[in-house]
């Protein structure tokens, strides 16, 4: 025999999932005389709905976790990422730890998409974002902002220790034929993120810049010295 508890609860359940837009669902306590009944329906009607609401907040964390996540590498996107720095910058102001921005930027990339397709693009980008979530403790946070653009948190992290991680992230990159440049700038509350994210954006472009002269110059050389005839030698 069907305990009565269950059979409210079913009739529960499927009430919460019928229930039209905007209705207030009241459920109808059974026409069953005694006690014991009305506490088994109202059990019924408690489990129903905890299960309901369990389901809701499980699909609205789901949700609210697409919203940050960027779609091709996995990782936080601009929006996921803006909010846990604006949570860092917070608890920096409020006398927690402080810590770096890093921006990366990936150099040649369009060339990638233009000569190899954006089929290797993707790969790309899938590639970058696995070895930063890879490197990046726990407690840090890493995005794609957008395009060939990524960003790394570092919580309790000094200028000097942002500086290393930009090394171990250039030779873990390199390792599988990506190049990057980087850009840095330390948080501590006072300053919006605004201001930090366009101090690393500014070291960041100086750096490619300074990397896109140097290429240019050797690039000169190379083609000079192939172009250049040597004289023969003098026989001895």
């Amino acid at each position: 025999m069907v305990p009565v508890a269950q059979v409210h609860s079913r009739a529960v359940d499927d009430a919460l999932h019928t229930a039209g837009p905007g209705e207030t669902l009241v459920p109808t306590a059974p026409a069953i005389a005694g006690d014991t009944a009305l506490i088994d329906w109202a059990h019924g009607v408690a489990m129903a709905a905890e299960r309901r609401v369990a389901l809701l907040e499980a699909r609205i964390a789901y949700l609210e976790s697409q919203v940050a996540t960027d779609e091709l590498t996995g990782i936080f996107n601009r929006r996921g990422f803006l909010d846990a720095f604006m949570r860092a910058n917070a608890a920096a102001r409020r006398g927690g730890p402080r810590g770096v921005v890093i921006l990366c930027d990936l150099n040649g990339f369009k060339e990638v998409n233009d000569q190899l397709g954006h089929a290797r693009g993707d790969q790309v980008l899938r590639d970058t974002g696995a070895v930063l979530r890879r490197i990046t403790r726990r407690m840090d946070a890493v995005a794609r902002l957008g395009g060939d653009e990524f960003a790394l948190l570092l919580i309790s992290a000094s200028l000097m220790g942002g500086r290393r991680k930009c090394q171990h992230v250039s030779r873990a990159l390199s390792a599988i034929g990506i190049s990057a440049s980087f850009g840095l700038a330390e948080f501590d509350g006072n300053s919006d993120e605004e201001t930090v994210l366009h101090r690393a954006d500014t070291a960041m472009y100086e750096q490619k810049r300074r990397r896109t002269r140097t290429h240019r110059a050797a690039t000169d050389v190379a083609a000079i010295s192939s172009s250049v005839s040597l004289p023969a030698a003098t026989p001895a």
